[in-house]
């Protein structure tokens, strides 16, 4: 299942990269950190989610994600929910 798929499901509710207590954790961070780590690690945050989106599994892109440092896992928690509101958006859909 590519990126697609995981962001249809993940539109849906169902979210497959990450687990309850990372998306829980990542919520609880200071978003100004956040934009901070962006900046500093915004190459290696470029080529994990081309990675990720390449990914055929998601099992496998799960794993992948799950050994990044911490504060990288939360910054792709953020990503994820920001992509996931703009494509309901789009589609005149309210976020769940």
């Amino acid at each position: 299942m590519h990126g697609e798929g995981i962001f249809q499901l993940g539109e849906r509710g169902l979210h497959l990269l990450f687990d309850d207590g990372t998306i829980e954790d990542a919520f609880g961070q200071d978003p100004a950190a956040l934009r901070e780590i962006v900046v500093a690690h915004r190459e290696q945050l470029e080529a994990v989610l081309a990675e990720i989106l390449g990914i055929a599994d998601a099992a496998a892109a799960r794993h992948l994600i799950e050994a990044l440092p911490s504060e990288l896992r939360h910054v792709l928690v953020h990503l994820y929910f920001e992509i996931l509101e703009g494509r309901m958006r789009l589609r005149g859909e309210t976020p769940h």
